[in-house]
């Protein structure tokens, strides 16, 4: 408790007023005492208070009304209710007529609002400790708060660090696979992403894991394509000491060391069907037993799956099991590629390349419009993670403070989209037509080493008005 609590006392008797006031500040309190309850709870909403000590007869506000805005209003300050009734029975039954103004609030709210009563007349004794009490409740409230906010900036920075503060894009598809994360991470449920190789599956599983309740416990990740058959299930159950030759010692499988936390089982399509049918008995009965064992372990782990697979086609093909399907598939979540959603990649690899600069302590390079084409024109079958990959290899490549078309990978620029009737390269709608044009031609240019000719084949237009656009937009 803080040396000096600030209590605010509210009471229209002059001398009660005034002796407890008297007493309190004996104690060491800051006081601040108040014939009119308004005028006090103005000073509460401007300069604050520890602990709210009112009477419960007042002419205008009531001291039930008190307690009812200073528990709504201001929660972590503690509310001592002084009383001239005989008992707080007879009290509440004397502002019984004021139930239809405060709602259905008998007894019961009104216990629950204040954290003592007090029958007048007051004595010393009884008030310091009912006031001291309030204090360090009061204390206490003003710790957790700063816990609790503590607690909110951590899970903020760990959000934007691993979860949703990584995934980048405005486009549609992604505004409403962000929506998709926010519904689902609340809940309980498993969940099912569907993605091509490189699309961020993984990026996805961890915002849902950092914007859930598990938030503060452990995210596990395990590429079910990655482990040997042999050894998926020890990875997955643990084993006891003996259960197989090397099995030296007792381990713990991941879906124990998970307990409390996510668990994200990547490319779970790979896993074989006897594998998938004790995944599921793990699942539906939240417990496992480790290879070679016989002891029943409870466990309590959020399960989230992801494949770049057809899984409904593997199930039409007995490859997959249709019921662990149905038990993974609880919530869907499609992350799309990213030809299909081409307005990001310029706002993804600037993002990226602060990544790469960040992580090599150097100042990020910047996308000249050449690149930016390029890119914008290029198919991605390898996606984000292909993304990535140039932009490292045009990071190091590239001699000057901005990534030139020549600084990407040449994969990129042997494969660039052919011209479609709309243009050559679907750019971004918030570009204006001369920004695309000016991009496009430079684009062109680049790629045929400046040949006018090819260029203009390639644009889809006449040589003359190749010029034309040269010179009025005055590139060299």
């Amino acid at each position: 408790m803080k040396e000096k609590a600030k209590i605010l006392i509210f009471d229209d008797d002059a001398d009660s007023l005034a002796s407890i006031a008297t007493a309190l500040r004996r104690d060491g309190f800051e006081v601040h005492p108040f014939a009119d309850p308004k005028e006090g709870l103005s000073h509460l909403a401007s300069d604050g208070g520890d602990v709210v000590l009112t009477d419960l007869k007042m002419p205008g506000i009531t001291g039930l009304e008190v307690v009812r805005r200073v528990v709504q209003e201001y929660p972590a300050v503690p509310v001592v209710v002084v009383t001239a009734f005989g008992t707080v029975e007879g009290a509440v039954e004397a502002i019984r007529d004021l139930e239809g103004i405060f709602g259905r609030l008998g007894l019961t709210a009104i216990r629950a609002g204040a954290s003592d009563f007090l029958l007048k007349p007051v004595g010393i004794p009884q008030l310091r400790a009912a006031v001291f009490k309030a204090a360090k409740e009061r204390s206490k409230n003003v710790e957790l708060e700063k816990k609790d906010r503590e607690i909110r900036r951590l899970r903020e920075e760990k959000t934007r660090k691993q979860g949703l503060g990584r995934i980048t894009g405005d486009s549609r598809k992604i505004k409403e696979m962000i929506r998709k994360i926010h519904t689902v991470a609340q809940t309980r449920m498993n969940v099912l992403i569907l993605g091509e190789s490189g699309t961020g599956k993984e990026l996805v599983a961890r915002a849902i894991h950092d914007e859930s309740p598990r938030w503060d416990k452990s995210f596990l990740p395990m590429n079910c394509a990655a482990i040997p058959e042999n050894l998926l299930e020890s990875e997955l159950f643990g084993h006891e000491k003996g259960a197989f030759t090397g099995a030296v010692a007792a381990r713990q499988g991941m879906m124990e060391i998970a307990d409390g936390g996510t668990l994200f089982l990547d490319e779970v399509g790979e896993m074989s069907l006897a594998l998938q049918v004790k995944l599921l008995r793990a699942i539906e009965q939240k417990e496992v037993i480790r290879v070679g064992g016989s002891e029943v372990i409870r466990v309590d782990v959020r399960i989230i799956a992801a494949t770049n697979q057809d899984l409904r086609a593997k199930v039409a093909s007995r490859t997959f099991r249709e019921d662990l399907f149905y038990r993974l598939n609880v919530f869907g979540i499609t992350v799309p590629p990213l030809r299909e959603r081409r307005e990001d990649i310029p706002k993804l690899a600037a993002h990226l390349l602060g990544e790469i600069a960040r992580e090599n302590g150097v100042a990020p390079r910047k996308l000249s419009p050449g690149a930016r084409v390029a890119l914008l024109a290029y198919r991605w079958p390898g996606n984000v993670r292909e993304l990535r990959n140039a932009m490292e290899t045009a990071s190091l490549v590239a001699r000057g403070e901005s990534i030139e078309w020549g600084d990407l990978p040449p994969e990129i620029l042997e494969n660039i989209l052919p011209p479609s009737p709309s243009g050559p390269i679907p750019l971004p709608s918030s570009r204006t037509l001369e920004e695309t044009e000016r991009e496009a031609i430079v684009a062109a240019l680049l790629k045929t080493d400046g040949n006018k000719t090819q260029a203009a084949k390639m644009l889809g237009i006449g040589l003359r008005t190749l010029h034309r656009k040269v010179k009025e937009y005055g590139i060299s």
